[in-house]
């Protein structure tokens, strides 16, 4: 039953995603990308209430050729006797032009961003069911002559953004894993301009990979399906859509040990 209830909300994402990329397949850019980066989790003592969260990322263009901008993302969390974790905290993210929907020039993405993870643990941790509500308050910077050069910005858009991510683990090996996610990202606040309230889908499916018995450290490797629609990065206000390789190293490695 509630594998069921968690269901649901991917399938309604999912429905949504496929009716999007058909309206808008005539004019929607794609490129090929390369994500490698670290996500971690670390409490600060073993079964401990209160850790880090420590997150960045390298983003590449036509796999590794060229940048598409990076990002880093630094926060607080609070772990809940029964297993799920409240977070806060900041994020920086430096975008630069990498097609023909980018703005022309490098901007700044500032953020700050509260979170909620539900997590569901089955077969004796085996498998994973996940949720994670996050939002983030976003200043994006912005010039008023595009093709300016200097480093300037005159002014910081506002946005705020609801993330709904739903994961699904499996560990079908000691130290190999199945890992399926999807994540939307709604604007709140999209009425002001011409942009949707529908700002992006990242779909995942990869594989990981446990460098330990407890599988505390981790390496995933897997394709993401991201789709930008009239995004805040985007000049002309079309759709893209990115085709990534991520390559990430995550961890729950506590700092101390009971």
């Amino acid at each position: 039953m509630m594998r069921t209830n968690i269901c649901k909300p991917l399938f309604v994402i999912l429905f949504v995603l496929s009716a999007s990329i058909k309206t808008n397949a005539q004019k929607m850019v794609q490129n090929v990308a390369a994500w490698v980066g670290y996500e971690m989790y670390l409490p600060f003592k073993e079964d401990g209430r209160w850790g880090l969260l420590l997150e960045g990322y390298s983003k590449g263009n036509d796999l590794v050729s060229e940048l598409q901008g990076s990002f880093y993302r630094v926060g607080a969390n609070y772990y809940l006797k029964n297993g799920n974790r409240l977070g806060a905290g900041v994020a920086y993210q430096w975008d630069l032009p990498y097609d023909e929907l980018s703005l022309p020039y490098n901007n700044p993405d500032y953020r700050i961003y509260e979170q909620f993870i539900w997590r569901i643990v089955k077969k004796e941790g085996n498998e994973v069911w996940s949720q994670r509500f996050r939002m983030e308050q976003r200043w994006l910077g912005r010039k008023d002559d595009p093709n300016s050069t200097n480093d300037h910005f005159d002014y910081y858009k506002f946005e705020n953004t609801l993330r709904y991510q739903v994961r699904y683990q499996l560990w079908f090996k000691q130290r190999w894993a199945t890992v399926v996610y999807d994540e939307i990202h709604i604007r709140t606040n999209a009425a002001s301009g011409n942009e949707n309230y529908l700002d992006q889908n990242r779909l995942y499916v990869g594989t990981a990979y446990s460098l330990d018995k407890r599988r505390e450290i981790r390496m995933e490797l897997g394709y993401m399906n991201q789709i930008f629609w009239k995004a805040p990065d985007t000049e002309s206000g079309l759709s893209r859509m990115n085709h990534t390789i991520r390559i990430t190293l995550t961890t729950d490695l506590p700092f101390k040990r009971k």
